[in-house]
């Protein structure tokens, strides 16, 4: 199996890591970079140093119907469709989980964000840890629709808890989004059964079911996404991110697109001479999913995944000040965090103690956003 063919050449990272969900394996092999259907794919080469070459198909990049060009901008284009699902979009960390072999033929189970081949936890972001926490209680209902199905599942972890660029009142969950075969088909959750059972696994809220007239549904779901989303400040937003549009064809195949409030469009998709400083922003905070310390460089090849890399070229100032913002952000947060841990106090149970400790330390006009680290992350 050539990565240089499948994914494109140097479209892809190498990886050697212990699988922190079965720790007895060291697995080698590369992930895919490539914006299409592979994007974040592996490819295993090794497990414990014994050749077992296996494809692992993952969560693959969804697109608007509609071009990146002005003249495209708004010429939506479906392709012939029985009915179209429509779920709501979640803004969060994607988590997907899969399977994978070794030489001798033995099944294990993991987990991983878009472009590392396993979650990890670092100071910054403890994505292993709040996936723990959140699902382990589903993984035996994961594993099993997974065997039932015989594909991967991918997830989104949101909430307060994980900041991105909507903000939620639940400090951290997680639905099902799709199921993804071997050779790239999606599963929309109705396919997976959900919807017509009770399940443990929630899968993301199902919006609508459209059978006719495609581009008028889009303009108007757009229009009610819009009307419902709120500027909370500078970068964030409350409301709903927006839907995912499941296009089921006549020969059985599902297409995936999305659909976003005008304003999130904006700020994701470029219009005009240059970058906006919120999607940059937004992608710094992605970045968290698979670095441990956000660079320029990185967010340059994020962005480029997206916009034109001129674009990209031509804001790199303001790349470096949105680095910059939002590892000062992260850092604040480990300090705080830090001196709360200090205080051997526990937040649950005797919050006027700890906020009056932490108030020694914080100036007045602070005490505000350290309660909210504080009560989001502790």
């Amino acid at each position: 199996m050539n990565p240089d063919e499948l994914f494109g050449k140097n479209d892809y990272t190498t990886f050697a890591e212990i699988d922190p969900f079965n720790k007895q394996n060291f697995v080698e092999g590369v992930i895919s970079r490539k914006s299409n259907e592979y994007y974040g794919a592996i490819i295993v080469q090794k497990v414990n140093n014994k050749p077992c070459e296996q494809l692992i198909m993952a969560t693959p990049k969804m697109h608007y119907p509609f071009g990146k060009t002005e003249t495209e901008e708004r010429n939506c284009h479906f392709p012939k469709a029985k009915q179209i699902e429509i779920y709501e979009k979640l803004d969060g960390t994607n988590v997907l989980s899969y399977f994978y072999l070794d030489a001798e033929g033995n099944r294990y189970m993991s987990f991983k964000t878009r472009l590392r081949p396993f979650l990890a936890s670092s100071k910054f972001g403890n994505f292993h840890d709040m996936w723990i926490e959140v699902a382990k209680e589903q993984w035996k209902d994961i594993r099993d629709t997974m065997t039932k199905f015989n594909c991967n599942l991918s997830f989104e972890m949101y909430g307060s808890r994980n900041p991105h660029l909507v903000v939620y009142d639940v400090p951290l969950s997680f639905s099902l989004l799709f199921g993804v075969t071997s050779n790239g088909n999606i599963l929309a959750p109705s396919d997976l059964g959900y919807g017509r059972y009770e399940a443990s696994i929630i899968p993301a809220k199902l919006i609508n079911v459209v059978t006719k007239d495609y581009v008028w549904n889009y303009t108007e779901n757009q229009k009610n996404l819009e009307a419902k989303l709120k500027k909370v400040d500078d970068n964030y937003y409350s409301g709903v991110e927006g839907t995912v549009w499941y296009l089921k064809t006549p020969e059985g195949r599902c297409i995936q697109f999305k659909c976003k409030p005008e304003t999130i469009e904006t700020i994701h998709f470029a219009q005009g001479a240059g970058l906006g400083k919120n999607t940059i922003v937004a992608t710094c905070w992605n970045a968290l999913e698979n670095v441990d310390e956000v660079t320029v460089e990185f967010v340059k090849q994020l962005l480029t995944e997206e916009f034109d890399p001129r674009i990209v070229e031509a804001n790199h100032y303001l790349i470096e000040k949105s680095v910059q913002f939002v590892m000062s952000e992260l850092h604040y947060r480990v300090k705080v965090l830090d001196e709360y841990r200090k205080t051997g106090l526990s937040f649950l149970s005797d919050k006027v103690s700890v906020m009056r400790a932490l108030s020694s330390i914080f100036s007045k006009g602070e005490m505000k956003k350290v309660y909210a680290i504080v009560r989001d992350f502790a």
